[in-house]
């Protein structure tokens, strides 16, 4: 899975055996039922609705199984430089080409961390008018094929296709929205060898409140609004230009929010066809077997985040850190730490106040039960929130967690020791993966979280701040979005 951390002009072939495929990935029979089901009457995953969408199938997607080392996703990226807005022909930038890459983006850091920033980087393109230039989701940098983490192999890269959808990735703007389509990375390179790059700091400098995201982004949009050029980058030795600070700052989101929250960077946003896979195929997990709900791979692409992602009835979801997130904790509590800053909303009914004592002990004491509970916290704070008015019809648990194998099966068994869970407690090592989905888990927790009907998060998380994200700008109440 992604790791945790602390703190030309030609589309690719296409093809309807999806069952083909199926037959090779799930050697399984019950999981080759429920792929068969998915698939049946060979519908395109992804529709034929969006112009400039990846028009591929499963099949096309995914290269041959292998089990010794962690998939490469070479025809993800095959997919990405064939979208049509690149123009291979070209030997530079056209005049009215207008690009922006962060090259300074953020590496070496958990899908969370990387994923927040990503929204908001393709958020300031947008506002610029300028094509955002989108890379991979970057854990090592250096060449390599793949990386250690944990003492295990994963992908060095992972191109963003394989995760998300939709306007970051080069997908169409609404009707009536000009904004230039998002372009890779290796495109942007192979038309600008010239660029002109400015610094972090050309804007942090000149704003009132260093940390608000709204300033940064109007004060690069006004920066950029007098660039003729058409190749535009910030200095990657400048770093991210929305860094940890903005990103734990409880108030950093609230003046961007109403625009940013708004915008088809967010109502347009959509979980990649891989991991939507991931969901369908493990849907007994989540929704009832009585469910009429029809699968994502049936959703028309035209559809909204709302409407693509609407809310499960009688799901609860709750996000349990663990791991490395032990000694992070102890950490947050000595400096005195704040929730993440999409986390500290004030509409939230759980507002986190931090010790500051001076007391390193008795700090790191005050915020261990809010972002490293103990098995009996969890249970005990999951029966509140379920017997809140939110909680209301609650009957299954899903845990999302990095723990390990024991840690969940002894919460389970207290889990269920404590309470009825009608339709079962499942956790996230019950889902049944792929090759490929193995390494994009935490997308499909992080789905199944946006669409509970409560979710309890860990408010120093930034995976839990952008399913808060995803949440909040769907519409779904605050009191059903809740803390340890």
């Amino acid at each position: 899975m992604l790791p945790s951390y602390r703190y030309e002009k030609t589309r690719p072939p296409m093809t309807q055996h999806y069952l083909r495929y199926i037959a090779r990935r799930y050697l399984s029979l019950v999981v080759l039922a429920i792929g068969v089901s998915l698939l049946a009457g060979g519908i395109y995953y992804l529709g034929e609705e969006s112009p400039v969408a990846f028009r591929y199938t499963y099949r096309d997607l995914v290269p041959t199984l292998s089990t010794s080392l962690p998939p490469l996703y070479e025809n993800y990226h095959r997919a990405e430089l064939s979208l049509p807005q690149h123009h291979w022909e070209q030997t530079e930038a056209r005049k009215d080409e207008k690009f922006l890459f962060v090259a300074g983006h953020s590496r070496n850091c958990g899908w969370g961390n990387a994923m927040q920033e990503l929204l908001l980087n393709a958020y300031m393109a947008y506002k610029s008018g300028r094509a955002f230039v989108f890379a991979n989701y970057t854990w090592n940098a250096d060449g390599s094929q793949y990386s250690e983490y944990n003492g295990k192999k994963i992908p060095s890269l992972i191109p963003y296709s394989a995760i998300i959808r939709g306007q970051i990735v080069g997908g169409s703007f609404p009707p009536g929205d000009d904004t230039p389509l998002a372009v890779h990375r290796d495109y942007f390179e192979a038309m600008c060898r010239v660029k002109t790059t400015f610094i972090r700091e050309d804007i942090s400098e000149i704003i009132n409140y260093k940390n608000s995201a709204k300033e940064i982004t109007d004060g690069w949009r006004d920066k950029l609004a007098g660039v003729d050029d058409p190749c535009v980058q910030t200095a990657i030795e400048s770093g991210q230009i929305y860094n940890f600070d903005v990103f734990g700052d409880p108030g950093a989101m609230l003046d961007i929010w109403p625009e940013f929250s708004t915008s088809p960077i967010i109502t347009r946003f959509a979980w990649s066809a891989l991991v939507e896979l991931a969901f369908d195929s493990n849907r007994a997990l989540f929704l009832p077997a009585t469910s009429t709900e029809s699968y994502l791979s049936h959703v028309p692409q035209t559809h909204t985040n709302a409407e693509r992602y609407s809310q499960i009835d009688g799901l609860m979801a709750v996000h349990v850190r663990r791991g490395d997130f032990g000694d992070h904790c102890e950490w947050l509590g000595a400096i005195g730490a704040t929730y993440a800053a999409f986390n500290a909303f004030p509409t939230m009914q759980d507002q986190y106040i931090p010790s500051r004592t001076g007391n390193v002990e008795v700090d790191q004491a005050h915020a261990r039960p809010h972002c490293f509970p103990s098995v009996a916290q969890i249970v005990r704070r999951i029966g509140e929130v379920r017997r809140s008015e939110a909680g209301e019809g609650v009957r299954r648990l899903h845990v999302m967690t990095n723990g390990d194998r024991q840690f969940v099966e002894e919460l389970r068994a207290a889990l269920l020791k404590e309470g009825e869970w009608p339709e079962g407690v499942t956790t996230s090592r019950d889902l049944v993966l792929d090759w490929e989905q193995r390494y994009v888990a935490q997308g499909v927790d992080m789905l199944v979280g946006q669409r509970a009907q409560v979710f309890i998060g860990n408010g120093f998380s930034t995976m839990t701040a952008n399913i808060v994200t995803m949440r909040m700008a769907n519409g779904f109440s605050s009191d059903s979005t809740r803390f340890w």
